[in-house]
């Protein structure tokens, strides 16, 4: 009963986050995330701290990397910055920014099972779907958070 509810629900997200508004009011309606400027000089400040090793695979040269690796360096900190603003939140959200390898905020432990949870349904529950193009990752942060910490459709809240 549980996956049916599971898959029910993720299945309504797909749907709604797939429909378009037409209202003219807000048809013209920018996003404009007020974080990416403190979200830049953290990315700046690591970038500069890696130069020289941004093809080098993430878990050589970033520490305590529990979740992620295997891949470039310099694509964590678009995947961090991209998982940020699907938050709206800035590094310090998760990070200590002057140690980022702790873990004192908890926060930063529920983003690494939130990657595994998205990898599992991208990966067992969407690629089993006939005539889905599984290759494609349609399920991310931003398909449930869209720019807000707490996702638009939450049960028992």
């Amino acid at each position: 009963m549980k996956i049916y509810i599971a898959i029910s629900s993720l299945f309504s997200i797909i749907f709604f986050s797939s429909m378009r508004i037409t209202n003219e009011a807000t048809a013209h309606h920018t996003y404009q995330d007020t974080l990416q400027a403190v979200r830049d000089k953290y990315i700046n400040e690591l970038k500069e701290k890696m130069k020289g090793k941004e093809k080098m695979t993430v878990d050589s040269v970033f520490e305590n990397l529990k979740v992620l690796g295997g891949f470039p360096a310099e694509n964590l900190l678009l995947a961090m910055n991209s998982w940020s603003r699907a938050l709206g939140v800035s590094c310090n959200h998760c990070h200590e920014t002057g140690n980022w390898a702790l873990d004192t905020h908890p926060q930063k432990n529920i983003a690494r099972e939130m990657s595994q949870m998205t990898t599992l349904i991208n990966r067992e529950y969407l690629a089993n779907i006939k005539g889905l193009n599984s290759e494609k990752h349609i399920i991310n942060c931003t398909s449930c958070h869209n720019g807000k910490l707490k996702p638009a459709l939450r049960i028992n809240d």
